[in-house]
């Protein structure tokens, strides 16, 4: 049970025509109390444009309850560096295997950011607690700074998942909050996920701004009620990006870093999602870890898209996207349900 007051719990029924342009809204910094049946908390206004309205149902159509617009971001990586000056031309977008036409374009992405941050202050991290609250702290000043009115929320997970500050685009109470926290109890990682996003970003509509939770974490989830794929189908139906920085091998001195089974397991969480999982061994690798994920939040592509299919079965589609007249790793989500 996450702790501290949450906003009412949103419908996962889909009503607008957009189904990514879902949002989150933020607030001020606040005690953490019990987050069962919180109320409507103050938001950060911020002036976004809200999605397109539906068309209306007809009868010929009764399945069809809007028109579906597919937003995806996507990172192009060669060596580790980001490949830049790419135009609509160079991608390919293919849903269940057929091609789809890009409809618009945004090189760099434009888009406002909201990032919850959740840090795994469960026992196993005790030592290193100090290099990750150092490094957060960090992370949020290069986001809260940026012009472009990005918000941040700040959770942990241990033997509960508990929100210190709600979104914000105020420095000063997330790292108020950061330097704050202990380390104590077991590892709900997959139940953080869950929570976040159902009772912080799928509550919110209006808003075009992406969606992106940062985990930094030592280990394997212990505690969860919810599983991986549960995490993971959240993340999809609301279209949030996932970022983790695993510090299972950190040791303060450098190291080599060797993938664990955990650390698959958070692989998948993250690339399946469209993000990126980095293993750092040192404390300067952990900052440049933090540092990667801002970069890469403000220098990826953004391709919109409308399916040929707008039947709203509630089965999973697959997107794959093929680079043309040019090289790279593509990092972008792989699939959605509708």
């Amino acid at each position: 049970m996450i702790k501290r007051s949450t906003l009412p719990r949103a419908s996962i029924g889909l009503s607008l025509c957009c189904v990514f342009g879902l949002a989150i809204a933020g607030s001020g910094s606040q005690p953490a109390i019990p987050l069962a049946g919180q109320t409507q908390s103050n938001t950060a206004e911020r002036s976004r444009p809200g999605p397109q309205q539906p068309k209306p149902q007809t009868k010929q159509d009764k399945t069809q309850i809007g028109v579906l617009t597919v937003r995806l971001p996507i990172v192009v990586k060669e060596k580790n560096k980001f490949v830049p000056g790419l135009k609509e031309n160079n991608f390919r977008v293919f849903e269940d295997g057929k091609p789809q036409r890009i409809e618009a374009f945004q090189a760099p992405s434009q888009l406002p950011i909201d990032v919850a941050i959740l840090m795994d202050t469960s026992e196993s991290v005790k030592l290193k607690l100090p290099f990750e609250k150092d490094a957060a702290e960090d992370f949020v000043s290069s986001i809260a700074t940026y012009k472009r009115k990005d918000l941040v929320l700040f959770a942990t997970f241990d033997s509960n998942v508990e929100l210190h500050q709600d979104f914000t685009d105020s420095e000063e109470p997330l790292v108020r909050a950061i330097k704050k926290v202990k380390a104590g109890g077991y590892t709900r990682m997959y139940d953080a996920v869950y929570r976040v996003i159902e009772e912080k970003m799928a509550n919110i509509q209006g808003t075009d701004a992406r969606r992106v939770i940062v985990i930094l974490s030592d280990g394997a989830d212990t505690a969860s009620d919810h599983s991986l794929k549960d995490a993971m189908e959240m993340a999809e139906r609301f279209d949030v990006t996932i970022f983790g920085i695993s510090t299972k091998n950190f040791t303060g001195i450098t190291s080599g870093t060797v993938e664990s089974p955990d650390d698959r397991e958070l692989r998948r969480l993250c690339e399946e999602t469209g993000g990126q999982l980095f293993l750092p061994s040192e404390k300067a690798e952990l900052f440049r870890a933090f540092t990667q994920v801002a970069n890469d939040l403000r220098a990826e592509y953004v391709l919109f898209y409308t399916p040929d299919n707008q039947e709203h079965t509630r089965k999973r589609r697959a997107i794959s996207v093929k680079l043309v007249d040019s090289k790279g790793h593509l990092f972008h989500k792989q699939g959605y349900t509708y």
